[in-house]
């Protein structure tokens, strides 16, 4: 194809708008014949790309990256299977309300559709992933790919983060073009109306025992929550995707003990109770299905309006975002004397760790003493990690990643990449159990490429163990639970890895100790007995 000294190749001019003014300077994805153009462009424009040994973990990179800077992350995929295997990572960005960019090709323009066999051919590829994202399309003329960029960063810094999907025929990618031009669009974050500032006020002012309960979108409030708790003197509960948020040392942060019968008793009797940036979904409260009955007055915020209609209508209910909200609200309330928020608190942090399975303890007891303050914590679906939500500080947020709405097995250790990408020079902890991490174990190599500063904890409980205890819960015969990596330290040392194994919490001590001090990943694999 014959360029003038201007054109470039729309693939080139696709990454050369996104990195010229969307500041994209890192991709996830694998590159092969149907996405060289896009991949033309990333070497073109210095963009880095990283590459996954598998699609999902491209997705989970990007999410893990995402989670850390606050930008969105970005994926650089083929079509067909490039995008159906990248599909359980893009939901879980959506369900837990994240920025994900996915750029991909798609089949030619003479073959969209047309069902005829071609390669990586899908009936309708935009619409497959359609119901996941803030919006998914196909491309085919190139004069709209500027606007729906725009729209789609619009949607990450603008409104409650999604995934966006845009899909491009080969052909496409590989026609000329002059380089794009942003199309600048003036969106705005929503504000609340002032009436409903002055009435959430009046609601604070007159609080006798409030509670605060924070959510993902309160991510980036950390200094307006911590204020607002400390003028109402209101413990704060975090979900895990806010952990973090406050600091967990601070004296009116309550962790993320929300899931316990007992504390959700003892928010549903405060007379006010603030929720912020939250679904209380079922992830968040652990309960099967029931939302909580609050006794008193709530008030909500969220970016998302129709969230506010959902499952727990509030008293008041203020849509916007958080930061901004908050300092609204701080600039009218009145300081209130000390009360009970510390000692409320303090006692629900310390019936989480009484409730805790006295197995675990040890094991996350050796985790807090050696867990370097800046580290990054990266958690699978396994028992060990589901007590470390609550068990584990952190003293700043996105530093916590784990997969809370989804719930899907092996995200941990591919996020754990994307997290040491974006911090290279932060420690990153991953807590795996032995069957989650046989679902993304080959991104192990991708680890040594790029010598992440990881250490991964292995729980091998030989199997599925939370499966078989709810077979068990249920009477229900045993099937398909016992399975077995083997020998997981010679498959880590086969990638690359340094790989120990450890029976008891004193060895296991002294090898995090080591592990988070020594350079490039370290494996540690905890038999359980």
């Amino acid at each position: 194809m014959e360029l003038s000294s201007t054109q470039l190749r729309v693939g080139e001019a696709i990454i050369d708008l996104l990195a010229r003014e969307y500041g994209v300077d890192v991709v996830f994805g694998i590159p092969g014949v149907h996405n060289i153009e896009l991949y033309r462009g990333l070497h073109r424009s210095g963009v880095r790309a990283v590459s996954p040994r598998h699609e999902q973990g491209a997705g989970f990179m990007a999410d893990g990256w995402s989670i850390v800077t606050g930008r969105p992350g970005v994926c650089v995929l083929i079509s067909g299977p490039g995008i159906t295997n990248v599909m359980t990572p893009i939901a879980q960005a959506y369900h837990d309300s994240r920025a994900m960019f996915v750029l991909a090709s798609t089949t030619p323009t003479n073959a969209l559709g047309k069902s005829f066999g071609p390669l990586h051919d899908l009936p309708d590829q935009a619409t497959l992933v359609r119901s996941i994202c803030a919006f998914s399309e196909t491309v085919t003329d190139v004069t709209q790919l500027p606007a729906l960029i725009e729209r789609a960063w619009n949607v990450f810094t603008s409104a409650r983060p999604r995934p966006v999907h845009i899909a491009i025929p080969m052909d496409v990618l590989e026609q000329s073009c002059e380089p794009f031009t942003r199309v600048q669009t003036s969106v705005n974050r929503p504000t609340p109306d002032a009436q409903d500032i002055n009435d959430a006020i009046e609601i604070l002012n007159s609080a006798i025992n409030p509670v605060i309960i924070a959510g993902g979108g309160a991510i980036d409030a950390s200094a307006q929550l911590v204020a607002l708790a400390e003028t109402l003197d209101a413990p704060v509960l975090l979900t895990g995707n806010a952990k973090g948020v406050v600091a967990s040392s601070h004296r009116l942060c309550a962790s993320n003990c929300l899931v316990f019968g007992r504390v959700q008793r003892d928010v549903e009797a405060a007379d006010v109770v603030i929720v912020i940036g939250s679904e209380l979904s079922d992830t968040d409260l652990y309960n099967k299905g029931r939302a909580l009955n609050f006794a008193g007055k709530v008030v909500r915020i969220d970016i998302d309006h129709e969230q506010l209609t959902r499952r727990t209508a509030p008293t008041i209910g203020l849509v916007g975002d958080a930061a901004q909200t908050l300092q609204a609200i701080i600039s009218g309330l009145k300081p209130r004397a000390l009360n009970d928020g510390e000692t409320r608190a303090r006692v629900w942090r310390e019936h989480a760790r009484t409730k805790t399975n006295k197995t675990f303890v040890p094991w996350l007891t050796a985790i807090e003493t050696e867990l370097p303050a800046n580290a990054i914590v990266a958690l699978d679906s396994t028992q060990l990690g589901y007590s470390a939500h609550w068990w584990l500080p952190a003293v700043q947020s996105r530093s916590w990643l784990a997969p809370y709405g989804f719930g899907t097995l092996g995200c941990a250790l591919p996020m754990a990449i994307g997290a040491s990408v974006a911090a290279p020079s932060r420690p990153v902890l991953v807590i795996a159990g032995d069957g989650g991490w046989l679902f993304t174990v080959a991104e192990m190599a991708a680890a040594v490429d790029m010598k992440s500063n990881i250490v991964f904890v292995l729980w091998d409980n030989h199997g599925y163990e939370q499966i078989r205890e709810s077979f068990d819960d249920v009477n229900a015969p045993q099937i398909g639970v016992d399975i077995s990596s083997h020998d997981p330290v010679m498959i880590a040392r086969g990638f690359g890895w340094t790989a120990n194994e450890v029976t008891s919490p004193e060895q296991f001590s002294k090898l995090l100790r080591a592990a988070f001090v020594s350079p490039g990943p370290q494996f540690i694999r905890v038999l359980v007995k």
